[in-house]
């Protein structure tokens, strides 16, 4: 049977202007009153920073399971196979 390890990392605004090389403080992702959040109307340079932050973690054998988007940041939920 498959056991898991599991990781939960949170990626702020701030980090992902930085991957973007972007200093504006303008939002990056667009929440509704709802709180649900998205970016399908975001800019092409912030799409790109987050794809940037996932593949790091994917590099490094994680794979993604869950995202929670927030209006001021990313919370990722990842799991990979233990050796």
């Amino acid at each position: 049977m498959q056991q898991w390890e599991y990781d939960i990392s949170v990626h702020t605004l701030r980090e992902i202007l930085a991957q973007a090389q972007i200093e504006d403080g303008g939002r990056v992702l667009f929440c509704g009153v709802e709180g649900q959040c998205f970016f399908d109307d975001t800019p092409n340079p912030y799409l790109h920073a987050i794809t940037g932050i996932l593949n790091e973690r994917g590099r490094e054998g994680w794979i993604l399971a869950h995202t929670v988007l927030r209006e001021r940041d990313m919370i990722c939920f990842w799991r990979r196979p233990v050796a």
